[in-house]
């Protein structure tokens, strides 16, 4: 009788240890699971890396075109110049929108007569609306649906042109392999030496890494302040020829001011100013040799 009543305790310990095993197993696979992935519908089906034209329109104030060219986004209406890329990467993040509600009703009184906004990502318009006071989201409408989405998408659109432009002299696709003035010519030859060559015969020469230092120095200088061209380039004393790795080749006209430089290049419409010993240094390569 002992020996029976032992057993079953030990047969009942052993259940009890087989089913608390087994709950802390349930537990552990339980807060260790992959979370369920729920993609929110969108806005618009688009790739946004995949587009590679927009326009924004500012009511009653502008209108703005944008072409992709390789990796850089040019600005082709209301002037032309090459567009700052984080602003064009806000633009673009419209394509991941999320939709957080669909509105049925009639959208007369949601702002869209006239939209504050309109974009349109390749052939998809967007139209920006009101923004509900209760919820503190947007109506965009796109096509004949009105939805309510977050309002960051509205603020991160420019709302004044030049404020768009890349102040960058050069783009990042824009690696310079020569420069040519009227008295001297600086050239990265195919084994990637530069050499310096004088067309007056009365300059000094510049070793090749105090040239490739200076010629380096044009991707990073960036303007202190960009303007629209309202002149003619004629006026500018100086110029200075450039030629990119991938065949380009712009002029870049030089006007020295008081308290710096005025720089134009001749396929954008803009005026990129800059500091005087940005400006001496980017122009004069001797005066980068001098202080190397």
């Amino acid at each position: 009788m002992v020996v029976a009543t032992q057993g079953m305790k030990s047969r009942l310990l052993l259940n009890l240890l087989l089913i608390g095993v087994l709950a802390l197993l349930g537990a552990y696979l339980f807060l260790n699971q992959e979370p369920e992935i729920v993609k929110s519908d969108q806005l618009v089906d688009l790739d946004k890396n995949e587009i590679d034209r927009i326009t924004i329109v500012r009511e009653n104030s502008f209108e703005m075109d944008f072409k992709k060219n390789g990796i850089t986004w040019t600005i082709t209406k209301p002037f032309r110049a090459r567009a700052n890329s984080e602003v064009i990467k806000l633009v673009l993040d419209l394509a991941e929108a999320p939709i957080i509600n669909e509105v049925n009703k009639s959208s007369e009184k949601f702002g869209f007569n006239p939209p504050q906004y309109t974009v349109i990502l390749d052939q998809e318009i967007i139209k920006f609306g009101n923004i509900n006071d209760v919820t503190n989201e947007q109506y965009l409408k796109v096509n004949d649906r009105v939805f309510l989405t977050k309002t960051h998408h509205g603020y991160n659109l420019p709302y004044d042109p030049i404020k768009v432009v890349d102040r960058k002299l050069l783009g990042a696709e824009e690696v310079p392999v020569k420069f040519e003035t009227k008295t001297w010519r600086a050239e990265r030859g195919a084994n990637g030496i530069w050499a310096m060559t004088s067309k007056t015969g009365n300059l000094p020469m510049i070793t090749s890494a105090k040239i490739k230092i200076w010629a380096m120095g044009w991707p990073y200088t960036t303007a202190t302040q960009t303007t629209i061209t309202e002149r003619p380039t004629d006026s500018m004393t100086n110029s200075i020829k450039v030629s990119f790795e991938n065949g380009r080749q712009i002029s870049v006209s030089i006007e020295e001011i008081e308290k710096g430089y005025l720089l134009h290049r001749s396929d954008e419409d803009i005026i990129y100013k800059v500091g005087s010993d940005a400006g001496l240094r980017l122009i004069d390569p001797y005066e980068v040799a001098r202080t190397l």
